[in-house]
């Protein structure tokens, strides 16, 4: 399931391993992905998961999953069912929407 990080934790995303989920605090999950231009030059990406309220998921911007990234996620929100909305904050970040 999802590792734990630090907010005390200086710069702690740049230690983050692609495509895990990590738990950033209490109803947030953040995953780092690759995002290379020309295949060559990778610039990163990240998506984040924020559980509302209601119970149901906000996830801002996506990434490329590996099968076990989709079946964290999957477990997390009910196979998706729970996920209310998908924000891409750039152009870019439609490109992993499936």
């Amino acid at each position: 399931m999802a590792s734990a990080v630090s907010p005390q934790t200086p710069n702690a995303a740049q230690n983050l391993d692609k495509n895990e989920l990590y738990s950033i605090g209490p109803g947030f999950w953040n995953v780092r992905g690759s995002f290379k231009i020309l295949k060559v030059l990778d610039i990163e990406t990240q998506m984040s998961i924020i559980k509302r309220r209601n119970g149901r998921f906000l996830v801002i911007d996506t990434v490329e999953m590996t099968d076990r990234l989709r079946q964290e996620i999957d477990q997390l929100t009910n196979n998706g069912e729970k996920i209310e909305a998908v924000i891409a904050t750039h152009p870019f970040h439609t490109l992993s929407i499936p």
